[in-house]
């Protein structure tokens, strides 16, 4: 008897798989420009005045989403339950950002784009220091592989020719990596309650408001109509591509691909952000960058290695914390 002719499932499933591929390198696209617009913004905007912006329109566009959403869940949300959504919105989008945009404006995309890909080994620090994984010999390998590239990448900033400022940015972008890893730790207890959509609608909304106190007054003091139209195109960028689309694009990659395959994308960004800072920045490809990079992502690769699906999608949220 003659196998059955492959069905049209069957025929669209490779399809599927290979636009999800596609979507998934317009995300990482997306996060590897959401720095460079950054950079933009920041020539006009202050970075405490720009995290209010990002977060408060980003909470906006996706509460706006959760409500026109036809099958949108009812929340039911105990007081205790919205004190851990809380402590999500604050480690995962207030302190992050402040840190995130304030690094940003001391230091270089290259140099942001490696430490941000830090995160899963910050990550895996604190689960092992929870007692969520064990540690093997290749994943302290991995994490000393991944610091000593830091140091690399940061040695250089402490010669005559460079301003001290750009080694407090790269200690700020490295805050935030370590407040996100945190964030992705905490996440792993509470990730079931809620579909991706109603929790970063909330966890935005959240932190949205939890910026108030510090970003509030730069915000409302800020000159918004002294800010030109690429000031404008990198703040709306970091909104809608940085923070809104390529999110739910990750979100939907992962309803069809494997956790560990979307993760893989997060390589990519930093050579990508790299890449487009010495295009459109002129910024220098120095030897620290290439030799501290190589280490990073090599420790990262080598610690998450045999971490498994499960842990792959411990850190499948987006590789920002950007």
């Amino acid at each position: 008897m003659s196998a059955a002719p492959p069905t049209a499932t069957h025929r669209s499933a490779p399809n599927r798989h290979g636009l999800m591929h596609w979507l998934m390198l317009l995300a990482t696209l997306s996060w590897a420009g959401n720095m460079i617009a950054g950079k933009e913004a920041l020539r006009e905007i202050s970075p405490l005045a720009l995290a209010q912006f990002r977060v408060g329109g980003a909470a906006l566009i996706l509460l706006a989403a959760f409500f026109a959403w036809p099958g949108r869940p009812r929340l039911h949300i105990a007081r205790r339950e919205w004190g851990r959504l809380i402590v999500l919105a604050l480690f995962g989008i207030t302190l992050n950002q402040i840190l995130f945009i304030g690094g940003l404006s001391r230091t270089s995309v290259a140099h942001t784009g490696l430490l941000v890909a830090l995160g899963p080994v910050m990550v895996l620090m604190l689960s092992v220091g929870s007692r969520l994984e064990a540690l093997t010999g290749a994943k302290v390998a991995g994490m000393l592989l991944s610091f000593a590239g830091v140091g690399i990448l940061t040695s250089g900033r402490f010669s005559g020719a460079r301003q001290p400022t750009g080694w407090t940015g790269d200690l700020i972008v490295l805050s935030s990596s370590t407040v996100f890893a945190l964030y992705t730790v905490l996440l792993k207890k509470d990730a079931h309650r809620y579909d991706a959509l109603t929790l970063n609608a909330l966890t935005y909304a959240l932190g949205a408001i939890l910026l108030v106190p510090v970003c509030g007054k730069p915000f409302l003091d800020m000159r918004w109509r002294a800010v030109t139209g690429m000031g404008w195109f990198g703040a709306f960028y970091m909104v809608v591509l940085g923070s809104v689309i390529a999110y739910l694009i990750y979100a939907f990659a992962l309803t069809e691909l494997a956790a560990s395959r979307v993760a893989a994308f997060s390589y990519l960004q930093p050579v990508i952000a790299t890449g487009l800072a010495i295009w459109l920045l002129a910024e220098k490809l120095t030897s620290g960058v290439v030799a501290g990079g190589a280490l990073i992502l090599g420790g990262v690769y080598l610690a998450e290695r045999e971490r498994g699906e499960e842990a792959a999608r411990l850190v499948s949220t987006p590789p920002e914390g950007e």
